[in-house]
């Protein structure tokens, strides 16, 4: 196979550099917004190279479980779906824990936060939909865990995450800065 004809371009008020080849692919040299280090991207952003990092996780959710939706979400960005919604799944229940649940089976302590009203309804639900996928996820002959589902379940997790422990934070932070 023949390499690519590579046509170089540069725009000087830009900090990027382009290839076009032969099959009108553009690849472009760039620098991260975010990091300010180097990245390759194809045409408008098709491929990302390397893949952009996750975003980051609010310090006001206790380190450990830190730990797990950030696993999650670097999961996710090398496509290890499966093991994304594992590692959701792994956060919802290290919080349930935090939060008081006692030990026992998922469905228990996502149960128990409810009753107590750690947790509305509807958190419940998101919770247990986390759960479903993640134990999907980490079974062998269950349902397989796409880009999509797994997108889903880390935003259901990380969104859990925020209503349980930053919200009540930001709240009582701003109560601090009023003197109540």
């Amino acid at each position: 196979m023949a390499p690519a004809e590579w046509k170089y371009g540069y725009d000087s008020g830009t900090t990027a550099c382009a290839w076009k080849t032969r099959h009108d692919e553009i690849w472009w040299i760039g620098i991260c917004n975010y990091c300010f280090k180097p990245l390759l991207v194809k045409n408008d952003g098709e491929v990302v190279f390397p893949r952009p990092l996750p975003s980051p996780t609010d310090k006001r959710i206790p380190e450990h479980i830190r730990k797990d939706i950030i696993e999650a979400k670097m999961c996710f960005s090398v496509h290890a779906y499966r093991a994304c919604a594992v590692m959701a799944r792994r956060a919802i229940q290290s919080a349930a824990l935090d939060k008081g649940a006692k030990e026992g089976n998922l469905v228990n302590q996502i149960e128990e936060l409810e009753q107590v009203g750690v947790i509305t309804k509807d958190l419940k639900e998101w919770a247990t939909v986390v759960r479903w996928v993640g134990n999907d996820a980490a079974h062998p002959n269950k349902d397989d865990v796409y880009e999509e589902d797994a997108d889903d379940i880390l935003k259901l997790a990380e969104q859990f995450l925020e209503v349980i422990y930053v919200t009540p934070a930001l709240a009582q932070e701003r109560r601090k800065k009023r003197g109540k």
